[in-house]
């Protein structure tokens, strides 16, 4: 299904309370380069596991990232269940994707959501009653596109990109690997499912798409698709199994 039409496509500034409906994605937007002090401070809003977690990385930058995503998450989710961000308990699917476990403190609304980090920024999605994935990626000079293009993608997607203009090659690609990378995190198969398994928009002119999938014709009709812009150098991407929907854009202020 095409990229939704959207007519405000600005990052305003995250406010309560968050509107929940299945017509609505929120994509809120999480600068992780934070001091160590803060960082060390958020830890003490996750859990014991974690924590662990968090401390298994070897260097400060991607400890950092997990911390400012994973505590940020937890308080979005507190809010959206209307109890405190540690009594939020997350459990792991088949293929790693996170997801709630059912919390006794409160009735529980069909609350779906997914996160990814690249660099210095992270994306958390919450919606309801359907799943969704979102991707970020920063643009990598020295990565040769072509040629992954032609290891990963549709052999008609990575002729698409081949055929860009060489000044639109490097957005198309980030154009369709983080719309497929969305849409692997939310079917929850991770790369069980192959890439090249099902197509997407390369060109990054045309509204972000899923235009079919292996074996399964009625698939792209079920999803919305929105590719949108989070900083110079990075494209991102978000796919939900729910075929009328908009995107609502927040930029989170930690105080």
């Amino acid at each position: 299904m095409n990229d939704q039409n959207n007519p405000d496509r600005e990052w305003r500034q995250f406010q309560w309370p968050l509107e929940l409906s299945p017509e609505i994605i929120h994509i809120v937007r999480v600068r992780l380069d934070l001091p160590q002090e803060q960082i060390l401070e958020l830890m003490h809003g996750l859990s014991e596991e974690e924590r662990i977690r968090a401390e298994r990385f070897r260097f400060d930058e991607p400890r950092s990232r997990f911390v400012a995503c994973r505590s940020t998450l937890r308080e979005i989710l507190g809010h959206c269940y209307g109890i405190t961000p540690g009594a939020i308990v997350f459990g792991y699917g088949a293929h790693g994707k996170p997801e709630i476990v059912a919390n006794t403190e409160s009735p529980r609304p069909d609350v779906q959501f997914n996160i990814s980090h690249s660099g210095v920024w992270g994306l958390i999605a919450v919606t309801i009653g359907a799943v969704v994935g979102v991707d970020i990626e920063e643009y990598d000079s020295r990565a040769e596109l072509l040629r992954l293009s032609e290891r990963f993608f549709a052999a008609s997607e990575a002729a698409e990109l081949t055929n860009l203009p060489a000044t639109k090659q490097q957005a198309g690609f980030y154009r369709g690997w983080t719309s497929k990378e969305a849409y692997i995190k939310a079917t929850g198969r991770g790369m069980s499912l192959p890439l090249s398994s099902f197509r997407v928009t390369i060109d990054p002119d045309r509204p972000a798409s899923l235009i079919s999938v292996m074996d399964q014709p009625n698939e792209p009709a079920r999803w919305t698709v929105h590719s949108f812009d989070v900083a110079p150098n990075y494209a991102a991407a978000v796919m939900v199994a729910q075929p009328h929907c908009r995107v609502e854009l927040w930029d989170w202020n930690r105080s």
